[in-house]
């Protein structure tokens, strides 16, 4: 059993030291997008759920706290969420911190709910139009 787990520990040292060959940020920023996709895919599957306009708000609100960049000062600040910057802010009550990083999160939710707002107004607009033509006018005439 020790050769077995000797054997075992040789082999996962062995595999961590394939990620020494991959820079930290790339690791990171890997990390952090991939943490964002799964999270709001997850989120997706709930916000199916609920009614219309609640569903998208909420997956909208998430994606603005999720994907907006923080404007924190610090080595690895800017691959961490806003929402972690305004929370460092609130904790530290640097006033400057938490505007900053609440009004960036806001900027980009409104982003959002404009393009929802046009994509919204577009599919209605697909809907009231007839799919053929054609088969209209011979109808009417």
């Amino acid at each position: 059993m020790d050769q077995f787990l000797a054997g075992l520990q040789s082999w996962w040292y062995s595999f961590l030291s394939l990620f020494d060959a991959i820079p930290e940020d790339t690791i990171a920023i890997t990390v952090y997008v991939g943490g964002t996709i799964v999270a709001l895919c997850c989120w997706y599957s709930v916000a199916r759920r609920l009614p219309s306009p609640l569903g998208a708000l909420t997956w909208i609100i998430l994606f603005a706290c999720l994907a907006t960049p923080t404007v924190s000062e610090g080595e690895n600040a800017g691959l961490a969420p806003a929402l972690i910057g305004m929370i460092f802010g609130i904790l530290t009550k640097e006033q400057n911190l938490i505007w900053s990083n609440l009004s960036a999160i806001l900027f980009v939710a409104a982003v959002c709910f404009l393009v929802m707002f046009f994509w919204t107004r577009y599919r209605n607009q697909n809907a009231k139009t007839p799919s053929n033509p054609i088969n209209t006018q011979k109808n009417s005439a």
